[in-house]
């Protein structure tokens, strides 16, 4: 009730904001009306969402009836964050973005992460450091192949950053309705489905990542390797900062401060199949944005599609440290 409610004035403050002070109380009171049914609307959907979806985690807040992200105000950018602390992913609708203004979008955020180009693929959107291109074909216009696939494994980004805090915005700017999907699973919601065992395990271990060990990152130049000396230690139990829930952190390598940890092997197999998850299917026009800390993420498919998948596809990736 409390979600709806602060989702209710949300609209409200986002209407009266894009419509400028001087509208009637009449019209105000009308669209007060219809922000009202679009809420409810958009509460009922999360609902569905829950519903229709096996053991699918009530970790995502949908957010429509917003024109564009870069006209809420800085209230309203903070209820959006305080819905990623709550939820762990957040979806807004039907946005029609330039790689300006998902920039000037993710700053509000926080702090913008800029990686070197060799630790993006080498496939650069030319003129926005920033921006990572999350598509199909390469910039040239050639197909990527279905070798070619960025993600394809359960994992959080940016999680060799000496500070791990950090949210990815992700926004669909060409893609065929249901044809792509990406997956998400809650770390701490997880922690109350593992076994005593396990509980005890991930409790007595710390996790080291290094830029060198994340898959995608195999190809990296020397120099863009170089730039990420420190390895970044992660508990195995630990709390989220913000809501403070109890959450389970491993990584698919199982590499720990006392080595590769293959005792953990079934650990592993239980916190990626124990946790409930979301599937996103992407439309053109979602803007989703997650909390690293709270869940993992992997490419998915949707329908037909897949790695080898020539249907265009593109999606324009921000990070930030919030």
């Amino acid at each position: 009730m409390r979600q709806t409610r602060e989702t209710y004035l949300f609209f409200i403050q986002t209407y009266t904001q894009q419509n400028g002070p001087k509208i009637t109380v009449f019209k105000l009171l009308i669209n007060i009306s219809v922000i009202y049914l679009c809420c409810a609307e958009m509460v009922i959907k999360e609902e569905k969402q829950c519903e229709l979806i096996k053991d699918q985690a009530k970790m995502v807040f949908v957010i429509s009836g917003i024109r564009n992200v870069n006209e809420l105000s800085p209230e309203s950018v903070s209820h959006v964050k305080s819905m990623l602390v709550q939820n762990g992913v957040v979806v807004i609708e039907k946005q029609n973005l330039t790689r300006n203004q998902q920039v000037d979008f993710t700053s509000k955020l926080g702090k913008i992460v800029v990686l070197p180009p060799s630790l993006e693929g080498d496939d650069p959107e030319v003129g926005y450091p920033e921006v990572q291109r999350v598509t199909n074909y390469w910039s040239n216009g050639t197909w990527k192949t279905k070798e070619h696939c960025f993600g394809c494994y359960w994992h959080k980004d940016g999680n060799f950053q000496q500070n791990g805090y950090m949210a990815s915005v992700l926004y669909a700017d060409q893609v065929a309705d249901n044809r792509s999907a990406t997956q998400f699973l809650d770390n701490c919601e997880v922690f109350g489905r593992l076994t005593k065992m396990t509980q005890k395990e991930l409790s007595k271990s710390v996790f080291t990542v290094s830029v060198r060990d994340i898959p995608d990152f195999s190809k990296g130049k020397e120099e863009d390797l170089a730039l990420f000396p420190l390895v970044k230690r992660h508990k195995g139990i630990y709390h989220h900062p913000e809501n403070r829930r109890k959450c389970a952190y491993i990584t698919n390598t199982l590499v720990t401060d006392q080595g590769v940890a293959h005792h953990l092997e079934d650990a592993w197999s239980e916190v990626t199949g124990k946790s409930v998850k979301y599937t996103h299917y992407w439309k053109k026009g979602d803007l989703v944005i997650w909390d690293n800390l709270a869940v993992m993420h992997r490419a998915g498919t949707g329908g037909s599609s897949g790695p080898g998948d020539r249907t265009p596809r593109m999606l324009y990736r921000t990070q930030v440290v919030l």
